[in-house]
């Protein structure tokens, strides 16, 4: 796992059936609308299954 300078964002590379996925996890800060960074969050993991 590697971390960038200020601590926030996370990278991760895990293999599956031999092929390498790069996970990237980054912290947010003071979300105002906790129900629309689901909507989006959820809309990206869609989009990469179809």
């Amino acid at each position: 796992m590697v971390q960038d300078e200020e601590g926030n964002q996370d990278v991760e590379i895990y293999e599956i059936d031999n092929k390498k996925y790069t996970v990237i996890t980054k912290c947010v800060n003071n979300v105002q609308n906790i129900d629309g960074l689901y909507d989006v969050i959820c809309k990206y993991i869609v989009s990469k299954l179809n």
